[in-house]
């Protein structure tokens, strides 16, 4: 076992993504892999999750070789288990894939399955870019009147649009719409972030 530092270099860029999940800055090396910390963020089945977790050899071609997994996630239903996150075309490489299985076999033996993700999962629209929205407002301990008068109305209304709470309000559309996104980054609201983008025919939930 060991554990792989990620260092800048010419050829690879590296991108910082802040969590509340799991309190910390967590350093990937894609842009792909960046998306993906949005879904690990936001579910409600993950419970925490880490890149670059401490590695395994495994056996190729009679040689023992170095294995870094992209991410370790850990969710209520599956317990811990490795991310690969590669492009499609890269996943589709027959030495990559020859190599995989061999890994997910290693990966198996010590207890923790290994799952490949492409771009097809991870940046499905418009999930992701709801995510992103999402992620911006994350944070933000600055609240307003307006912002516990829109709690107020959902919990009153049991569903409601974000239009309707313009209505209710008379507030501006955009303070009206920020403010709901604030609850729903912290999970105090509830929304379908799969059917559209989020926006005035949102609708939500307590």
């Amino acid at each position: 076992m060991y554990r792989r530092n990620l260092k800048h270099s010419r050829v690879k860029n590296l991108f910082k993504f802040a969590s509340l999940k799991i309190d910390d800055v967590i350093t990937v090396e894609s842009g792909l892999e960046f998306d993906a910390c949005f879904h690990f963020e936001y579910s409600p089945d993950v419970i925490s999750f880490d890149s670059q977790p401490e590695g395994f050899y495994y056996s190729f071609l009679g040689k023992e070789l170095p294995y870094t997994p992209d991410f370790v996630v850990v969710d209520k239903v599956n317990g811990a288990r490795f991310i690969e996150v590669k492009p499609v075309a890269k996943a589709a490489n027959t030495d990559f894939r020859a190599k995989f299985i061999c890994r997910q076999e290693r990966a198996a033996a010590l207890g923790i399955p290994v799952i490949l993700v492409t771009e097809r999962q991870i940046r499905l629209n418009p999930i992701l870019n709801n995510l992103k929205l999402l992620h911006r407002y994350a944070g933000l301990q600055s609240f307003t009147e307006l912002h516990f008068a829109i709690l107020e109305l959902v919990k009153k209304s049991g569903i409601v649009s974000v239009r309707n709470l313009i209505s209710s309000t008379q507030a501006i559309e955009g303070d009206v719409l920020a403010s709901t996104v604030t609850w729903l980054s912290l999970g105090r609201l509830k929304t379908d972030l799969s059917s559209s983008d989020l926006g005035l025919d949102s609708v939500v939930w307590c």
